[in-house]
This record gives structure tokens, C-alpha cells and sequence, in this order.
């Protein structure tokens, strides 16, 4: 693992505030209000998140392309007129009560299923625009000006809302329907109504129900079978791939999903190398400050020798014998292995990294055929209808737990440094996941609640060092509190969710 910049959190008091939540949100409120206008019979659901925005669609019904450009007429004359959206703070038998009268039965079963929390939640908040109503987990910032390029249109037999046009026309391919991030989004969604889930009640009834055992069993065997599939697809390429590059963003499980596929190789007869990406990191006096924070930016390609992992890389195709580097925490750089690693023609290199679909990291290999597999945790567990969970929040929770039981980090570094983690996965990792040839979902179903377990102890708002951070802390733990606690004796120790919370029977 590498040696992170550590920003303390005075230094970033603006960015914690400025996050793509921050749009969608009131975008979902609006959407809300118009389609309650248009089609003012027909529920819908927000599926999952996509790149800039969320996709959904209206339940037993086929929305058309006139009746969205009428919802999205309506939006934009709400945005023009700079809505104002009524907040409330409400206890949850008043918020139930809401509910109740708008026929919202996913937040009332929502609001019922921990029977441990029957007297409250706190902080749950009521965003209403002209009586159309949406449960929240903060205060929602209208951001008009942010909205105004926003889009809306049909796809397939529902609708993709977008927020950030920008980043979707950047991230998504030219034709959606060949995007395998949102196929992948489409495949999880497919199994998680065949175990009837879709979201944060749905899964307190499984265990309310003695039935999370079995459950958890489920969702393991699913997870692994993917990644069998994926080492078979690698077997049977037509061009034989040799070295595989397997990427995603911070938090994503990459280092267990590596560890997995290698076993699912090796149990085939062949024989696996694993290279982490973490050993090429330069010496901290060859990498750039930053030019906004001043600091060092460890989540950039240009802080790797690439020079030095090209090299490794054509050596050991060559069958040469070659001294790996191993990285040390002491700013020096890595140092050679003294131990020597030689590979066979028949040996199969996995190449793990946040970097490894960057085109930069390819550059002047010899001509090679290589694999290129994403990995990230793409969440379908919504916290009701209208509320899908935020995928980078699943993964910024996984790396609370992590930095806090592991390395060292309180809430507040994590926290702090979350916004610049963002901002290079955005221009350096997320434009490259539709060049893969398959997308593996490291998400578990039920890893939430897990962490559930876990958050009472870490995330402390008493602790936070200033207001933003307070806040965030607070929201995590609402979104936490949801879910009934799985207490994690009974996780298996091959699980990826072993990577966050200790007990792997892999070594890091």
C-alpha cells in the first residue's frame, strides 16, 4: 500500500462541500415534482447511479419521449424560477405519517424495519417543493446554476436524469446501449430482484427474518462465480492474453479481486504473478506538488516509474530474470527484491493498480496481447425508491473502516483528503473503465450493514475538526443507521469485504 498526502482538513473547508450530491439531489427533487405533474399516477424508481447522473424508469409503464420532454419542460421552468424547497427536520412517526398520505410505502417500510430504532432517527430530513415531498439524509442545496445544464432523455424502457452532462458525455461511450459499466449496473440489479432486494428495508427484512445466514452465502457464491466467468473469458480469448491489467478507483477491492482471479487461473493449470502498481512509486522528491494544495499527489500516473515498470514488464515476457521493486515508506522509493522472480512462456501476469487501464502505463510495452478488467463496487442496494446509494460513498465508507483499523488515519484525514481522491478518479481513472474488455462488481449486497457494525466506533461527529466534516460524519452515520448491524464473525476470510475490516486469508 502506498504512502498517501495527508490534507489536513482547514485546508479543503470548500471542496468537502462541493460534491456531485450536492446536484443530483435537488435534480431528484425536482424530477419528483414535474413526473408527479405529468404522469401524475405512475410511481418510478431510480435504479443506480451512472456516470454524471441516474438512470430509472416508471414501474409497469413505458414512459415516452413526449411525456419526459414535458417533465423536463417543467424542471427547467422550476430552475428558472429558482424553486425554494422547504427543509424540515421530522421525527419518524411524523415523517411515516407524510408518507403515508403521499403512498409512499418503500420509505414507511423503510422507516418500520429496524425494530432496535423504532423511536427515532436522527436528522432525517423532509425536502418538499410545493408539497412534493423526498426523504433525505442532509440538507439539500438547490444549486440552480449547476442544474441548468442538466439533461433528461429515454433510454432502452426508461430515462437517464443527468446532472453533469459533462462527465456522462466523457465517461459513457457514444452508443449507452455498449456500455459496460451500465450493462454490469443492469446484471446486479437483474439478481438483486431474483432475491428480492432493491433496497435499505429489503435488506433489515432478511435479517429480521433469520434468513442472513443463507443470504450471506448467496451473495458470496454470486461474486465468485463473476470472477470465474471473467478467469474462463481470459482462458478461452481468442488472442491468448498473457498479462492482464486490472484497474478501479481507491476502495474498489482491486488487491482481493486480484488475489481471487488468480486463484480461479491457477486452479485451471496455469501459472499467476501478481504485480502491484504501489511498488513503482517514485521518491517523493521526484513528484509534483500539486498546483492548487501544494502538496505531493500520490494518485496520479506521473508519480510511477513507468520507465522502470515497462521495462520489469518486457523483461519478464522476455523470460529474463528481474529483481521487482518493492516500495518502502520512507519517501526513498522503492529497492530492488534481492530475490530474483522468472517467469514462464505459459505464466500469467496480473498487473494491479488504480493506473492499470491508463493508456500512459501501455506505452512501449513490447507487442504483447493483453486483459483489461475494471473493478469497482457498483451498488444497487437504494435507500428507497427515489435515493440510490451513492457508489463513491460505498467506497469512501469501505475506506474509512479501513484507514481507521489499518492505517493509522482518523475520519478527519480520510475525510479531508476524499475531495482530491475524487477529482483525479474523475480525470484519470473513470474515462478509461469503457476500455476494458469486462467490468467485475466487488459490491456485496449486504456489506453495508457490516459496516453498520463497525461505524458507532469510528465515525464520532464529537471527534470531527471542524463544522463540513461534522456534517459529513453525521450524514455517513444516518445512511449507517438505516441498517440493522451484521455483526462480521461470519464473513468468510476470502470475502473482498476482508480487504476493510481485517481477517483475509490473503496477505496485503
Amino acid at each position: 500500500m502506498r504512502t498517501s498526502t495527508i490534507l489536513k482538513s482547514h485546508e479543503h473547508p470548500e471542496a468537502l462541500k462541493l460534491s456531485f450530491r450536492n446536484i443530483m439531489e435537488p435534480l431528484l427533487v425536482l424530477f419528483n415534482k414535474a413526473s408527479g405533474s405529468v404522469l401524475k399516477e405512475q410511481p418510478y424508481y431510480i435504479a443506480h447511479s451512472i456516470p454524471g447522473g441516474v438512470y430509472g424508469y416508471f414501474q409497469n409503464y413505458e414512459v415516452k419521449d413526449q411525456e419526459l420532454k414535458q417533465i423536463r419542460d417543467r424542471i427547467k421552468k422550476l430552475i428558472k424560477e429558482k424553486a425554494a424547497f422547504k427543509h424540515e427536520l421530522l421525527p419518524r412517526e411524523k415523517l411515516i405519517r407524510y408518507f403515508k398520505n403521499n403512498e409512499r410505502e418503500d420509505i414507511i417500510r423503510l422507516l418500520s424495519s429496524r425494530e432496535d430504532k423504532i423511536n427515532n432517527y436522527e436528522g432525517l430530513r423532509l425536502a418538499c417543493l410545493n408539497a412534493h415531498g423526498e426523504l433525505f439524509l442532509n440538507h439539500i442545496h438547490e444549486n440552480y446554476e449547476k442544474l441548468e445544464k442538466f439533461r433528461l432523455f429515454k433510454f432502452q424502457k426508461g430515462f437517464f436524469l443527468v446532472a453533469d452532462p459533462e462527465f456522462f458525455e466523457r465517461v459513457m461511450p457514444d452508443r449507452i446501449e455498449l456500455s459496460k459499466y451500465f450493462r454490469r449496473f443492469n446484471e446486479t440489479q437483474e439478481t438483486m430482484k431474483h432475491l428480492g432486494l432493491s433496497g435499505f428495508a429489503d435488506l433489515n427484512e432478511v435479517i429480521n427474518l433469520g434468513e442472513l445466514p443463507e443470504f450471506l452465502k448467496i451473495s458470496e457464491a454470486y461474486q465468485s462465480k463473476r470472477i470465474s466467468r471473467i478467469a474462463d473469458n481470459i482462458i478461452s480469448h481468442p488472442l491468448k492474453p498473457r498479462l492482464i491489467f486490472l484497474a478501479g478507483p481507491t476502495s474498489s477491492g482491486k488487491t482481493t479481486s486480484a488475489n481471487r482471479l488468480a486463484i480461479e487461473l491457477k486452479v485451471m493449470q496455469k501459472k499467476v504473478l501478481i504485480l502491484s502498481l504501489d511498488n513503482y512509486y517514485l521518491p517523493h522528491s521526484a513528484i509534483a506538488d500539486d498546483p492548487e494544495t501544494g502538496m505531493k499527489n500520490f494518485e496520479l500516473i506521473s508519480a510511477l516509474n513507468l520507465d522502470l515498470f515497462r521495462q520489469n514488464i518486457n523483461d519478464l515476457m522476455a523470460g529474463k530474470a528481474v529483481h521487482l521493486p518493492k516500495y518502502h515508506f520512507d519517501g526513498r522509493g522503492p529497492v530492488p527484491d534481492p530475490k530474483v522472480t522468472q517467469i514462464t512462456p505459459d505464466t500469467f501476469i496480473i498487473v494491479e493498480g488504480i493506473h492499470g487501464l491508463n493508456p500512459e502505463l501501455w506505452k512501449d510495452l513490447m507487442d504483447v496481447e493483453s486483459y483489461r478488467l475494471y473493478v469497482s463496487a457498483l451498488s444497487t442496494l437504494n435507500i428507497h425508491d427515489h435515493l440510490p446509494f451513492s457508489t463513491s460513498d460505498h467506497r469512501l465508507i469501505r475506506r474509512l473502516v479501513r484507514d481507521h483499523l489499518f492505517r493509522g488515519y482518523d475520519f478527519n484525514e480520510t475525510i479531508s483528503r476524499w475531495p482530491d481522491v475524487m477529482q483525479n478518479e474523475y480525470q484519470s481513472i473513470f474515462p478509461f473503465q469503457e476500455s476494458a474488455h469486462a467490468i467485475f462488481n466487488s459490491a456485496l449486497i449486504y456489506e453495508l450493514a457490516v459496516f453498520s457494525h463497525y461505524a458507532p466506533k469510528i465515525l464520532i461527529p464529537a471527534q470531527a475538526e471542524n463544522e463540513q466534516i461534522r456534517e459529513e460524519v453525521k450524514r455517513l452515520n444516518r445512511i449507517l443507521s438505516l441498517l440493522i448491524p451484521i455483526d462480521p464473525k461470519d464473513i468468510t476470510p476470502t470475502s473482498i469485504l476482508r480487504e476493510f475490516i481485517g481477517g483475509s486469508s490473503f496477505t496485503y
